[in-house]
């Protein structure tokens, strides 16, 4: 942690208050400009069922922050954005997704549908590919956006095939992000009805587990400063080149619930991702485990959430969302 102001003395200390009273059994928390990390604590319980704390070198499931630390990244710099999906991947050809472009599928206007649940009745990695390949678009490419993992997933597997290298691999190489089984201790998410068990660093998502726990869209683990670290580069424009930095932080499409997409990022007002006082130029992403990234360029900071709000069980997420206002309000007052 880097030398503190009194201003930010005070604003650390009130990040600290609402971490301690956090609805999330385990949080943590970062927050950082473009050249520095002014700010980063782990706290809480990582597994209730045992007690064990939460700690800095946990790693904790990314869920969809896969999708803009991991996948987009490579997609950005292996694909062209304006192909068609079925040019830069053979298994597309024939199929309406194919279509779409890398462009519509990154900014989730592919007319794709929003959840499917291939783990309940597919048996291999392979089976949900071709699944989620031969998918019926619910609208034509271009056509509006909806938030889906489909194109994430689709985008993943073109990704290796262009690379030669798993997204696992990709992973590594550019963060230090794993793919469950994770080398340490990490911190436990939900009791999974499905699996039968509390779940403990492998993935939470299902289709991602079905995929044998490496997919485009969910599966990634990381530690705080290795999300901080990625989300750091992105604020400082160095996570990718200028001009495609330039196009994922665009709009690229919404819709009529006000949600606005960049490649890959979401833009205010999306789902109130970035709270009230969320800049113009600001964007982010969420994961359904409970994790945030919410960027301010034009404001020169970033802030990183890490939680397990599904230990032991997903039911009301709207305390987390919350949670996360108070916490953006609290950091957007001391850079005002």
């Amino acid at each position: 942690m880097t030398a503190s102001t009194g201003g930010e003395d005070t604003v650390h200390e009130e990040i600290r208050q609402l971490m301690a009273q956090a609805p999330m059994p385990a949080v943590a928390v970062s927050v950082f400009d473009r050249t520095a990390v002014c700010f980063s604590e782990v706290t809480g319980t990582a597994d209730v069922t045992t007690g064990r704390p939460a700690g800095p070198h946990d790693w904790w499931d990314l869920a969809s922050v896969t999708k803009t630390l991991v996948t987009l990244p490579e997609v950005l710099e292996r694909l062209d954005l304006d192909s068609p999906l079925a040019d830069a991947w053979a298994p597309a050809r024939g199929h309406p997704v194919g279509r779409a472009t890398v462009r519509q599928l990154l900014s989730h206007q592919a007319g794709l549908p929003a959840v499917v649940q291939f783990f309940r009745t597919a048996a291999t990695r392979e089976e949900i590919v071709a699944r989620a390949a031969a998918i019926p678009l619910v609208r034509a490419p271009g056509g509006g956006a909806e938030y889906s993992d489909l194109g994430f997933l689709l985008l993943g597997e073109a990704v290796q095939d262009q690379a030669g290298l798993s997204l696992a691999e990709l992973a590594q190489r550019r963060s230090g992000f794993t793919y469950g089984p994770v080398p340490g201790a990490a911190v436990a998410t939900e009791l999974c009805a499905w699996r039968g068990r509390l779940i403990v660093g492998e993935v939470h998502d299902e289709n991602a587990y079905a995929m044998g726990g490496v997919a485009g869209h969910a599966g990634a683990f990381g530690t705080l400063a290795q999300v901080t670290a990625a989300a750091k580069a992105w604020l400082s424009g160095s996570a990718v080149p200028e001009q495609l930095h330039r196009a994922a932080t665009a709009c690229w499409a919404a819709n009529d619930s006000d949600e606005r997409f960049g490649l890959g990022w979401w833009l205010p007002p999306t789902r109130g991702i970035g709270g009230p006082s969320a800049g113009p130029d600001s964007y982010g992403c969420s994961g359904f485990v409970g994790n945030r990234i919410w960027l301010e360029p034009a404001r020169g900071y970033g802030v990183v959430v890490l939680s397990n709000r599904v230990h032991t069980t997903r039911e009301n997420p709207e305390p987390f969302r919350q949670w996360c206002v108070s916490l953006l309000e609290a950091v957007a007052a001391r850079h005002r």
